[in-house]
This record gives structure tokens, sequence and C-alpha cells, in this order.
């Protein structure tokens, strides 16, 4: 199946990128003379010199940018006023060059939409690590408090883990670096780095400075875990945590080891809490499960970076009946290849509506050492026509939880401020269901687990709904 997929998805990529730089030549850029205000204003204050020279250049490279390849209009003089106005409390050549220019710039991108962001060096960096789903580091998940760097975790079989570091402990400082005055991203900057380099942790545990200890560590190359997979009796359950480049290979060896164990006979998809990540594997992942049919569309300014994608005629575990669970915390990609499964007919959708984020951002490289503009460039658009910007997807069967955590409520894509507006109303869901009628058949089952294995047991909405608002569960034969 792989070979022709990657010849569906990638060509069609490619020439997308293509079109997008054709569209670059060909829009209307920023004149000089509106860019003067902004730049002499920088020079102004920040301190002089070849840093300050750099990125006064550098605004007219990212704003040309926006104004070519940004997936609407833009309104320029909102965007430069909007940057303009952080320079104004700044004594003249009193701010760090690197700093002002990056707070002005993203005071300005911040009107676009909450996704177009500059990055810097350090922070693209980061982020390349995030997409490739591999970097050299120690293995740990962290936070901030009290500005130290705290362990929220520590992978399991990673440097970290085997150094005994545990959930809560304190980073106090990175060889001789005090942790204290650093951002998190820095922070996390500075964890990570070559595979094979050192660097020595001072851990505060307990939270008393008397308990105080000195780790060394060796850098390794760390995998995220995007996948995981269980199967309950004959059903597999797949669990996708985010879309980076590792996501298709560990989706195929999952689903490879499941089926030698017994072709399942239904598949269940744990997209809750799926961010999103690259808009490539998303395609692949939900192509996986389609013979046929449009798969996504995706729509920028220009009509050159339209494009449409549709299923390759292989499907993996042809036949099996198929829930794809979501919640408010699936957005992005996972809501790409929700709204692809159920819009085709392929999947019953589970859970909540979904966030609501359906634009693609486009990661677009300033050069060496200046950084990485993150830009939105189009909105994409499901098998029907609909696009999933603001509204999100809406289950099949809408499960409602008895009490919404702090996670689930924070706010939607709707809510954001200077969100790209959405064209559709949600459609409502065919069935709503308290999750806590589906009694787990095992206490290390959550309950939106337990409800998707009902439904398959049940065999349909209807019957699903009377099974669980009686109590009787299905009890035919598979």
């Amino acid at each position: 199946m792989m070979h022709g997929l990657f010849r569906i998805l990638l060509a069609p990529a490619a020439a997308w990128l293509l079109a997008a730089t054709a569209c670059f030549a060909a829009a209307p850029s920023v004149p000089d003379e509106q860019l003067e205000p902004l730049t002499s204003a920088y020079l102004r204050v920040v301190k002089p010199g070849d840093e300050a020279e750099l990125h006064r250049e550098l605004f007219g490279t990212v704003l040309r940018r926006v104004s070519r390849s940004y997936a609407r209009e833009v309104d320029m003089p909102a965007l430069l006023a909007a940057a303009m106005k952080t320079l104004e409390p700044l004594a003249p050549h009193s701010g760090e060059p690197g700093e002002v220019f990056k707070k002005a710039i993203n005071a300005g991108l911040a009107t676009l939409d909450p996704h177009s962001r500059y990055l810097d060096p350090m922070a693209a960096s980061l982020q390349r690590g995030s997409i490739t789903g591999r970097f050299g580091g120690l293995g740990l998940q962290v936070d901030m408090a009290d500005g130290l760097v705290r362990v929220v975790t520590a992978m399991p079989g990673t440097p970290a883990a085997r150094a005994g570091l545990q959930s809560g402990d304190l980073i106090v400082r990175f060889d001789d670096q005090p942790v204290q005055g650093m951002t998190l991203t820095q922070a996390v900057f500075r964890m990570r780095g070559e595979p094979g380099t050192p660097i020595e942790l001072l851990i505060r545990r307990g939270g008393e400075q008397e308990d105080e200890f000195r780790v060394s560590l060796v850098r390794e190359l760390i995998g995220r875990e995007t996948v995981r997979w269980s199967r309950e009796g004959d059903v597999l359950v797949l669990r996708l945590a985010s879309f980076t480049g590792l996501t298709w290979p560990a989706m195929g060896k999952a689903i490879s080891e499941a089926a030698a164990a017994g072709h399942p006979r239904a598949i269940v998809l744990d997209l809750r809490g799926n961010t999103g990540g690259l808009f490539r594997q998303a395609l692949i992942t939900a192509d996986a499960f389609l013979g046929k049919g449009e798969i996504v569309s995706l729509q920028g300014r220009a009509a050159s970076s339209r494009r449409t994608w549709r299923a390759d005629a292989n499907e993996q575990l042809t036949g099996a009946p198929m829930v794809v669970l979501i919640d408010g915390r699936s957005a992005s990609a996972s809501e790409l290849v929700a709204a692809a499964l159920q819009e085709n007919g392929r999947a019953v959708v589970m859970g909540q509506r979904s966030f609501g984020k359906g634009s693609v951002q486009s990661m677009i490289s300033l050069g060496d050492d200046k950084g990485m503009l993150r830009l939105t460039t189009g909105l994409y658009y499901g098998p029907s026509g609909r696009s999933v910007q603001r509204t999100g997807v809406n289950p099949d069967i809408e499960l409602v939880p008895a009490q919404v955590p702090a996670a689930r409520s924070r706010r939607r894509e709707a809510d954001r401020a200077n969100g790209l507006p959405g064209t559709d109303e949600p459609l409502p869901p065919k069935a709503r269901v308290e999750e806590t009628r589906c009694a787990p058949s095992r206490k290390d089952l959550d309950l939106g687990l337990a409800c998707a294995l009902a439904f398959i047991q049940a065999g349909g909405i209807d019957e699903f709904v009377v099974a669980v608002e009686t109590g009787e569960p299905d009890e035919r034969e598979p």
C-alpha cells in the first residue's frame, strides 16, 4: 500500500509548495514607504550594531512573505500599527535587538490569527524536533514552577529515567548556568543537543535547598511515542498522541503486529487529546483506512494553492467496523482524519465536539540564524465540502461527561481572539449518551473507550443507545 500512497501524497504536496512559491512572485509586496516608519522606530529603540541591522532587514523579509502567501487578504496598516505599539514605551537604544524584534513582529502577526508566529533560531530548532518526532535530549517532559524547571515526567528508557529523575523534581542549574531567569523555551533548548554530549543538572527534590544533588547525563536520540496500540478482545485500539514524522511508520508497524495475532474484528482510533501535527501524516493515516473517496481539500488565497487529495485503493483492515474517539482537545490534523473517516462513512465518530482548527500553517525558513515564520497559508475542507474551522468535528454519538475536567473546559478555536472565521454550522449529533452509562469491563479502561467497545458490541447507533439506557448489553455473537 505505502509505495502507491506516497506517490499520491508526496507529488501533490510538492506541487502545492511550488504553487505557493509562484504565488509569492505574482502577489503585491509591501512598499518601502509602509515599512519605513516601523524600521526607523525600531532602530531608535534598540542597541545599535550588526544585530540591529539584521533584524531591521528581517522586518521586510517577514512582512513581504506575509503579504504574498497568507491565506486571506492582509490588513497591513493594522499589522504595522500593532507592531509599532510595542516600540512606543521603550527608551532610545535600550532594547536587545532580537528580543524587541520578536515582540514587535509577533504583535503584528497576532492581528492575523492565533497560529501565525515568528520563531527565533532557538524556538525554530525546537519546532523542528517536534515535527520530526526525534531530537537529541534527555527524555524529560517539563514545565516551569517558581522560575525553575519542574519535571512532569521522565520518559521510560531515556537518560532522565535511568538517572532516577522523578515527577516534581526541580532543575536548578544546567552545568554552571542557573535556570532562574530563563524562559521555558531557553531551558528546553539548553537540555537538547547532539546525542553523546554530556550535561550536568543540579536537582532539588522535596522543595528544600538542602535536598539538592547533581546528576550527570549524556544526551541520546529521543523518539516521541506517538502511537500506542492494544487489543481489547478482538478489537484493535490505536491511540495517536500527535502527527509527527514517526506517526505512520509506528502506525503501520502496530497494525501489522496486531494483525499477526489474528485479523481484528473492529478498530477504535483514539484521537482524544491529539492536538495535531504534520498535514501529510494526517493524510496518510486517513488514507490507510479508506479505499476510495476524497480525503481533504486545501484552499489558499490563490487558485494555484488549491489542492484535493483522494484515497488510494489499498485499504488497511478492510471491512472492520471503526470508531473514532475525539474530544475538545482533538485539533487540526486529528480533525482532518476524523472528518475524512466520518464523511466517507468509514467510521462512527464518538466523544465531544473537537477544537475547531481547520487552518494549515507552513513553516518558512528565513535563512541561517534568522529563525522561521509559521504562517497560515490555507484552510482545509472535508469530503463534504465542510470546514472544521471554528465549528470543529461534531461526533455522531456525543458522550456527555458527568463532570467536565479542567483540560476539556479550556477555550476552543471559536473563542480565541483574531481567529479565522468559519463558514459552517456544526451538525447535530445523532445520539447523546452519558458516558457513565458505559460500564468498563476492567478498571484500566476509561469511560470513552468503554463506550466505543459497547457500540461495537451493539452493532449500530440505535442498538447502542438502547443497550446503555437499559443497562442490557447486546448478547449477540460477534
